[in-house]
Parts: structure tokens; C-alpha cells; sequence
């Protein structure tokens, strides 16, 4: 419910600020010109053009230089129609006003909204900082589990499935305590580096512990799965084996789970997965000595 609430304001903001606020300029300085065409001369400059001039700020103000220059366009028409023939001085300088505010007050508004656009791009790149793991590149415990919630809800409302893959590297903390912490590192990275190169396009993947790593595989059946994760511990053995020192041990394993038939939130996934990898057997080994 907040979420669509959330997705209307946006809807209604977006409406505002495309089509209301461009016409809200011209609007004002088209009905002070078409007062001024009714009344005659009724009406008092004194009244018409401090109206037209706000027309124009108006329309800088809240869509910026264009909609402000059309604004000044239709302005200008207005106070011509109420200028006297022998005062051309006078709607001379007030046009020239009107077209500097026109151009100045709009290209502050222009530059204020790159700005805020800027600020927007900046904010949305730290988002994505923010939920990615600084080893892998991948998505971090918090970037999974916000995708294990957009793709549950995905499925649910077509009424498809997918599968949650779940890998483990065991060796890491051996090889932190032999060889150093940067072996260690370089284990997770190629593993990391194995699960990019062989999942497809449309699949997630995720660091969500110091040597465990998940994938959504949308549309992906129990054999799919294990296709996938075949795939992805062959190529960790064989990349690994041209960077592991001599003695160390890696060995990676999966198990997953399929949605909705072992669960039908993150949190069943995700318990079914990892009882199932701990009751696994070892693939893509790096035996001692290779």
C-alpha cells in the first residue's frame, strides 16, 4: 500500500512538474491580455502590468527560460494592446523588462533544476555504492535481499517461478592463515569473477557472507540450477588453478532452492538453500598440491 502510494505521488509530481508548471506562466499572461481585450481600457495599467510581469516570473520560476520567453511573448502582446500611441517609450522599456526577467529568472531555474538532477544521479550512484560488496563488485546482504523482494513479487503476480543458487568457498580462512589475507581475497574474487561469467543476463548475484555468494536465476528449474552451478564451480577450478600457490585447498559447493515450491519468501529460500548446502557434497576442488 505505501508503495503504490509512493508510485501515485510520484505519477502526480511527474504530471505537475511536465505540464502544469510550463503552463501556468503562459496561462496568466494569456488571461491578463484576454482581460485587457474585454475591458477596454476598464481596467488600469496599474493593475494590468504588474500582472503581466508576475506572469512572467511565475513562469521562470517554475519551468524555466522557454516557457518564461513565451510567457514574455504573450506579456508583451498584452501591454501593447494597452499602450497609448504616444508613449512607445515607455511599452519599449517595459517589453525589454520582461523579456531580462524572462531570460535571467529562466536561466536561474534552468540551472537550479540541472543541479537538483545532478544532486539526483549523485544520490542514485551512491545507492548503488552503497548496496554492492567492495571486493566483488556484486550486490551486498542488503542489495540481495532488496532483489529477493522485487523478484518474489515479480513471480507472484505472473505466477512463474525461480531458483535461489547458493555457493560456499570453503579454504578461505586456511588460506588467510598460510598465505596471507590477500589469497584469501583473491579465492572470493575468482569465484566471484566464475559466477558472472556463466550466468546469464537476467540473474542476480550476491555476496551475502564472507565466502558464500546466492543467485537468482529467474526462470531457472532444478536442472537449470544445476547446469548453472556445474558451470560456475568448473570455471573457478580452472581459473583458480593458475593463481593458487602450491598446498592450498579450495572447494567450492552449492544447493538451492526453487520459488514457490520450497518457499514462498526470502526468508523460507533462503533456510531451504543453506540446509541443503551444508548436507552437500564438494565440487570444483583445487587439490592439495595443484
Amino acid at each position: 500500500m505505501q508503495e503504490r502510494e509512493r508510485t501515485n505521488a510520484a505519477k502526480r509530481h511527474s504530471i505537475y512538474r511536465d505540464i502544469a508548471a510550463p503552463a501556468a506562466g503562459p496561462a496568466l499572461a494569456f488571461g491578463v491580455t484576454l482581460v485587457r481585450l474585454a475591458s477596454g481600457r476598464e481596467v488600469s495599467d496599474a493593475v494590468i502590468t504588474p500582472l503581466l510581469f508576475a506572469a512572467v516570473v511565475i513562469g521562470a520560476a517554475l519551468s524555466g527560460r522557454w516557457p518564461a520567453l513565451a510567457t514574455a511573448a504573450l506579456a508583451t502582446f498584452g501591454l501593447v494592446l494597452g499602450s497609448s500611441e504616444t508613449d512607445p517609450l515607455r511599452t519599449g522599456l517595459a517589453v525589454a523588462a520582461l523579456v531580462a526577467i524572462a531570460l535571467v529568472t529562466g536561466e536561474l531555474r534552468d540551472r537550479a533544476e540541472r543541479a537538483e538532477g545532478a544532486v539526483e544521479v549523485a544520490h542514485q550512484r551512491l545507492q548503488r555504492v552503497a548496496l554492492r560488496d567492495a571486493l566483488t563488485g556484486l550486490l551486498d546482504r542488503r542489495g540481495f535481499e532488496f532483489a529477493m523482494g522485487v523478484e518474489i513479487a515479480r513471480e507472484r503476480r505472473r505466477g512463474g517461478t525461480f531458483a535461489l543458487l547458493l555457493l560456499d568457498l570453503s579454504g578461505v580462512k586456511t588460506a588467510n592463515e598460510r598465505f596471507g589475507a590477500s589469497v584469501g581475497d583473491t579465492l572470493i574474487q575468482v569465484l566471484a569473477d566464475a559466477i558472472e561469467q556463466r550466468i546469464r543476463q537476467s540473474d542476480i548475484p550476491a555476496r551475502v557472507a564472507d565466502h558464500q555468494f546466492a543467485v537468482i536465476l529467474p526462470d531457472t528449474n532444478a536442472r537449470g540450477a544445476e547446469v548453472i552451478a556445474g558451470q560456475i564451480l568448473g570455471s573457478f577450478k580452472d581459473e583458480l588453478a593458475g593463481v593458487a600457490p602450491s598446498g592450498l585447498v579450495a572447494r567450492g559447493s552449492f544447493a538451492f532452492s526453487l520459488f514457490p515450491a520450497d518457499g514462498r519468501n526470502a526468508d523460507e529460500l533462503l533456510n531451504g538453500a543453506t540446509r541443503r548446502l551444508e548436507a552437500a557434497p564438494s565440487g570444483g576442488t583445487i587439490p592439495d598440491g595443484a
